[in-house]
C-alpha cells in the first residue's frame, strides 16, 4: 500500500512573497498498541501475551534509564533521549534544581531504519481531510449530509464529519458544536473518543 501525501502552502515571512509548496504525509490514523501487537504476532508467531509482556518490560526499563540520564538505543529504531527546560537565567547561581524540569523525550531514528522506511515507502498523491477547502459547501448542505449519514449510522466522529463535508478540524468542531446548541445532535465521550449522536 502507498503512503498518501498532499502539497501545502509554505508560510512566508514576507506576506507579499509566495513560497514554494511543500509535501506532507496525510496520516491514515493511528495503529494502537493492540493492533500493533496483533500484526507482530501474525508476522512472528510469538504469542500475544508474551509480546505484551515484552513491550511492557521495554517501556519500564527505558523509562528508568531515561530518568537516570541515559540515552537508550532501541534496536534498529534509533535512540531515546530527554531534553530539559528551565526559567530564563543570567547567572548559574540563580538556578535551583527544583526549577529545572524534563521538557520532552526524543526518538532519533537510526540511519539504517530511516533508509529501510525510505526504501519501502511508495508515495501517492492524495488530499488532506483537515485542510481548509476553497468553495466549501454551505452549512445547510453539511446538515443535510449529516442527517442522511445519521439515518444509517448510530453515530458520527469528528473525523468522519470532516470526510463527509470537506471541513477542516477547527471548522468541523465549531459546526458540530452549533448543531449541539440547536438540539440536532448530542456529544458522547470525551476528547478523541467523542462521537456525535442524533437527538
Amino acid at each position: 500500500m502507498s503512503a498518501i501525501y498532499d502539497l501545502f502552502d509554505t508560510p512566508s515571512p514576507d506576506k507579499g512573497e509566495k513560497q514554494p509548496l511543500h509535501a506532507r504525509i496525510v496520516s491514515k490514523g493511528t495503529v494502537d498498541k493492540e493492533e500493533f501487537l496483533d500484526r507482530v504476532h501474525k508476522f512472528t508467531g510469538i504469542s500475544h501475551s508474551l509480546l505484551t509482556g515484552a513491550m511492557e518490560a521495554f517501556s519500564n526499563e527505558a523509562r528508568d534509564l531515561l530518568a537516570e540520564g541515559w540515552t537508550v538505543e532501541i534496536g534498529n529504531f534509533g535512540f531515546l533521549s530527554t531534553s530539559l527546560q528551565c526559567p530564563p537565567i543570567n547567572d548559574k547561581k540563580e538556578v535551583r534544581s527544583t526549577s529545572i524540569k524534563m521538557k520532552n523525550i526524543h526518538l532519533r531514528a537510526s540511519r539504517s531504519f530511516k533508509k529501510e522506511v525510505s526504501d519501502k515507502m511508495r508515495l501517492q498523491r492524495g488530499e488532506s481531510l483537515t485542510r481548509p477547502k476553497r468553495n466549501s459547501i454551505s452549512r445547510e448542505t453539511c446538515l443535510v449530509h449529516l442527517n442522511l449519514y445519521l439515518a444509517t449510522h448510530l453515530f458520527i466522529s469528528r473525523t468522519d464529519y470532516c470526510l463527509l463535508t470537506g471541513r477542516n478540524k477547527k471548522v468541523a468542531i465549531t459546526e458540530l458544536n452549533s448543531f449541539i446548541t440547536e438540539g440536532i445532535i448530542r456529544r458522547e465521550g470525551v476528547g478523541k473518543l467523542s462521537v456525535y449522536i442524533k437527538v
